[in-house]
C-alpha cells in the first residue's frame, strides 16, 4: 500500500523541511492543506540569506528578490517577484511566468508571500535592502500582459512591511545588514524597530539623489537599542546632525556626513579611538570647519601627502594607539571634497611610504 503523507512521522517531515529552502517549501505548502498546515505549524526555517525590495517609482516597478548563495544578490541564484495592480486585482511576474489574481491587492499579495518566507522565528537574513533604485538585472523576460499606469509608492510599501510582516511578529526578525534608501528619519522608524538589536551589526542610510544639504534626523534612531551594538554605521548622499560625531565614537566602522565640525568634537573623537580596541575607521565629511587651524595645531606634526594643487591637497598626522603595533593615521582632504578620516594602521603600513613622526 502507498504510504500517505499523513503517514509520515512528524520527526521525519521535519529533517525534510530542514533541508529545504524557500523555493522549495513555498511551492511545497500549496500540494495540499495537510502539508501547507504542518508548515505553518512547525515554521522552518527558510535558509534566505539576503532580501531586497525595490520600487521605482517613476515607472512603478516593485519587486522583491530573495537570495540564498551565501554572496549577496546574486543574479544567477536570486528569485525575482515582481507586483503590480491590474484591473480589480493583482498581477505577479515571476520568470517568464504572469500570473492575475483576482480582487488581491498587490501590496497585500507581496507582503503575505514575504510574511510566509520569513514566518519562522529562527528566520535569518544576512542582508536587507529597501531600495528606490532598482538594480540591473540585465534582460527582462518579455511582458506578455499590459504594465498598470499605478505606480509604486515607496513609503507606502514600508507601511505595508510594517504592519504585515514586521510588527505582528513575537520575536523580532533577526537582520545582521540594513540598507535603506531615504532620506527621512519616519521611514528608517517603519522597519529598524522591529528587528533584533543584538542581531543586527549594519546600518546603511544612503540617497542617491545626492542631496547633501538634506538632513536625516536621528532623534527617535538614538532612543533604540540598536545603535549601541552596531559594527558599521554608513551615511551617504544626505546629513546628520552635527552633534552626533561623538555620539558614534564606539562604532568600530563609520562613515558620515555632516553640515560641520569642530575641533573639541575631533578631539574627544581621537581620544576615544585611540582606546578603542575594536577600531577600525572612522571617516567625516563636512562642509565647514569653522576652526580647522586650532584642531591641525592640536594634533601636532602633520605629513603632507598627495598634492594636485594649493586648493587640493591631503595630510596625515600619527599617533600611538594601546595596541603596540596599531597605530592611528588621521587624514585631512580636500582632494574630493572635504573630509576628515581616523584610521587604524599597522606600524608597518605607515612607515612603509617613508619616515614619519609618530606621537
Amino acid at each position: 500500500m502507498a504510504l500517505k503523507l499523513t503517514d509520515i512521522p512528524e520527526l521525519v517531515m521535519n529533517r525534510i523541511l530542514d533541508r529545504l529552502d524557500y523555493k522549495s517549501i513555498q511551492p511545497l505548502g500549496k500540494e495540499c492543506h495537510y502539508l501547507r498546515n504542518f508548515i505553518d505549524d512547525q515554521n522552518p526555517n527558510p535558509k534566505i540569506d539576503s532580501i531586497l525590495i525595490e520600487c521605482k517609482e517613476d515607472t512603478g516597478d516593485y519587486r522583491i528578490l530573495y537570495d540564498n548563495s551565501g554572496i549577496g544578490l546574486n543574479p544567477e541564484t536570486w528569485t525575482s517577484v515582481y507586483y503590480e495592480k491590474y484591473k480589480n486585482g493583482c498581477l505577479v511576474r515571476y520568470k517568464d511566468k504572469e500570473i492575475v489574481l483576482e480582487n488581491e491587492d498587490f501590496l497585500n499579495r507581496s507582503m503575505e508571500d514575504l510574511e510566509m518566507v520569513v514566518r519562522s522565528k529562527n528566520a535569518t537574513v544576512r542582508f536587507l535592502r529597501l531600495d528606490q533604485l532598482p538594480l540591473d538585472c540585465g534582460q527582462v523576460e518579455p511582458i506578455k500582459i499590459p504594465k498598470s499606469n499605478e505606480k509604486g509608492n515607496f513609503s507606502l510599501i514600508l507601511d505595508s512591511l510594517k504592519k504585515k510582516v514586521l510588527e505582528p511578529r513575537i520575536h523580532k526578525l533577526k537582520v545582521h545588514r540594513l540598507l535603506i534608501e531615504t532620506n527621512d528619519q519616519k521611514e528608517i522608524m517603519k522597519v529598524l524597530p522591529f528587528l533584533d538589536s543584538e542581531f543586527l551589526k549594519e546600518l546603511r542610510i544612503f540617497n542617491t539623489a545626492n542631496d547633501e544639504n538634506k538632513m536625516v534626523e536621528m532623534d527617535e534612531i538614538l532612543k533604540l537599542d540598536h545603535l549601541n551594538n552596531f559594527e558599521r554605521f554608513e551615511v551617504s548622499g544626505c546629513i546628520i546632525p552635527d552633534n552626533l560625531v561623538t555620539k558614534l565614537s564606539h562604532i568600530p566602522y563609520c562613515h558620515i556626513q555632516v553640515k560641520s565640525v569642530n575641533s573639541k568634537d575631533l578631539l574627544f573623537l581621537k581620544e576615544v579611538i585611540l582606546r578603542l580596541p575594536t577600531f577600525e575607521e572612522f571617516e567625516i565629511k563636512f562642509q565647514n570647519f569653522p576652526d580647522l587651524n586650532e584642531f591641525l595645531e592640536a594634533t601636532g606634526t602633520w605629513k603632507t601627502g598627495t598634492t594636485l594643487s594649493p586648493e587640493k591637497f591631503e595630510k596625515c598626522s600619527y599617533f600611538q594607539m594601546e595596541e603596540p603595533d596599531s597605530i592611528l593615521m588621521i587624514t585631512y582632504s580636500t582632494l574630493y571634497g572635504t573630509r576628515i578620516t581616523f584610521e587604524k594602521k599597522t606600524l608597518r603600513w605607515v612607515s612603509s611610504g617613508g619616515p614619519i613622526i609618530i606621537q
